[in-house]
This record gives structure tokens, C-alpha cells and sequence, in this order.
């Protein structure tokens, strides 16, 4: 019996090829994929900050840094040896960037599906270029720049006065909300290994990389609901004010009992996410939409 070869089939195959024909391609996304793990475990940690501040605890001198990858990456800024490490981790994010690229351009399937995957791809690679530019700009000059809750106001009230802007914002706060739930559900349904080659590893470990995947979903699906939100809530009220990056979102809800409780659940997220990442970046893959 002849199995008929699917787009999906002959991407997968050809990308296995690539794979195996040049390892260190493989190697160089994998130091990506390291990279952004320590950039979320260094935002789990200020997230976890965001919720000392709120309960006005004085057994910790909690740093103001905005709790979000770019106020990670700024916090490296500040330490011993900061420019080198942040040399580092822009380069490490940059290369995570070109792999979402190359991911999102390899041959495979071509349903809805896949295109979904492709430009869920090109999104991240587009976001990670950012904070890669990012890091590298603090690691040549060092100034205290605007904070990210800023920048979006600023963003959204510049968008909010063209004749359309309303719908623009609104439209963005969606497609968020709508990525946000992809990933809690994408969690929720325990699809976190797909990039993974995990074969070797005791089933122990298989299942604990898992249920740090789940975990880390979940917080990073809910991180992105937040902002998709406070978006929405902008384009309904008109208001750039309404509107905030990841930190001011985790900022108002830390003001609320059960608002404490997200946050603590989008920087759990975070932090064990990014040693997700951490723990099986040697085991990471290239895999075809």
C-alpha cells in the first residue's frame, strides 16, 4: 500500500533532513530558546514584585521595574556586568527571532491551521526582535528609558485619533484576547511539547517538563488576555488611559483581592515557564508548521 505523500508529510521530512544535515542550526535555536527563558524568569520574579508592593511588605526592598520581558531585560541593566549579559541575551533573543522566521517559512501544511502556526510564528519573531533590540540598545547606552505602560498609552492615543483608530485598537485588543485564550486552552489541553524531542528522558521528567508547560501556558495565555482588555476597554471608552503594557495591567489588579490572585498566576506562569525553557532548551527541535 502506497501512503500519498501530504504537504505536511514532505515539510516534515524535508525539515527532519535540514535537522540532521546541520546540527548546529539546530544548536543556534536552542541558545535562543535558553535565552528567552531566562528573560521569563527574570519577569516571573518582578511579577512576584508587583504582588510584594501591592501587600505593602517590608521584609523585601522590591525593585520598581516593570514586571514584563522588556522590564526584565531592563533590570539586567542594572546589575554587575549588566552590558555583557545583555549583549548576551540580545543576541540570544535575536537568534530565537530568526528561528521563528525560518519555522514560520519551512514547507509543510497549508490548511487553515498551519497558517494560523505561520503567523503566530512571524508575531513572535516580531516580538522577540524587539526585545532583542531592545537589550543591545541598553547594553550600548544604558539610559533610563520610557516605561512600556507608557509607550502603549502613547501608541494608542496616537492610533485613537485617526478617523478609524477606534476600530484599530479594538481590533488589536481582540486579536490579544483571542492569542491569550489560545494559549490558556493550548495549556489546558497539555500541548506544550510539540518543539520537543523528549525521547531519552524518564517518563519522571517527561511529565514534569509537561506540567511546567501547562502552568507556563496558562500564565503567559492570561498575561496576554490582560493586555487584550485593557485594549478593548480603550477602544470602547475612547481612552488612551484605559489602555497599559503588562506591568500597569498587573498594577491595577494587584489593587483587588482576587486581582492578586492573577497576578500571582500570570507571574507563577512566567517564572516557571522560563524554566521550562531553561530545563529543555538542549531537547528543542525544528519543527515544520
Amino acid at each position: 500500500m502506497v501512503i500519498p505523500m501530504t504537504p505536511a508529510s514532505v515539510g516534515k521530512n524535508w525539515t527532519n533532513s535540514v535537522a540532521a544535515e546541520h546540527p548546529g542550526l539546530v544548536k543556534v535555536g536552542q541558545a535562543g530558546w535558553l535565552a528567552k527563558g531566562v528573560v521569563y524568569v527574570l519577569a516571573g520574579v518582578l511579577a512576584i514584585t508587583v504582588l510584594i508592593r501591592a501587600v505593602g511588605s517590608t521584609v523585601v526592598n522590591a525593585p520598581t521595574q516593570e514586571a514584563s520581558p522588556t522590564g526584565a531585560i531592563k533590570e539586567v541593566a542594572g546589575l554587575s556586568g549588566g552590558r555583557v549579559l545583555l549583549v548576551v541575551l540580545g543576541v540570544g533573543l535575536l537568534i530565537y527571532a530568526l528561528w521563528r522566521v525560518l519555522t514560520a517559512v519551512l514547507p509543510g501544511g497549508m490548511d487553515a491551521e498551519a497558517w494560523a502556526t505561520r503567523i503566530g510564528y512571524l508575531v513572535s519573531a516580531v516580538l522577540y526582535a524587539t526585545f532583542a533590540i531592545t537589550a543591545l540598545s541598553l547594553a550600548r547606552q544604558p539610559v533610563q528609558q520610557t516605561d512600556g505602560n507608557q509607550k502603549v498609552k502613547d501608541l494608542t492615543a496616537r492610533i485613537l485619533g485617526y478617523p478609524f483608530g477606534r476600530f484599530v485598537v479594538g481590533a488589536a485588543g481582540v486579536i490579544a484576547l483571542g492569542a491569550g485564550v489560545y494559549r490558556v486552552v493550548k495549556g489546558a489541553k497539555g500541548d506544550v511539547t510539540a518543539e520537543l524531542n523528549l525521547s531519552g528522558l524518564s517518563p519522571t521528567r517527561i511529565r514534569l517538563t509537561k506540567r511546567l508547560g501547562v502552568v507556563g501556558e496558562v500564565g503567559r495565555g492570561i498575561a496576554v488576555m490582560l493586555i487584550g482588555f485593557f485594549l478593548v476597554r480603550a477602544a470602547i471608552t475612547v481612552d488612551a488611559q484605559e489602555s497599559t503594557g503588562l506591568d500597569g495591567a498587573l498594577t491595577r489588579l494587584s489593587g483587588s483581592q482576587w486581582g492578586r490572585v492573577v497576578v500571582a498566576v500570570v507571574a507563577v506562569g512566567f517564572l516557571v515557564y522560563g524554566l521550562m525553557c531553561i530545563e529543555t532548551f538542549q531537547h528543542r527541535t525544528l519543527r515544520a508548521p
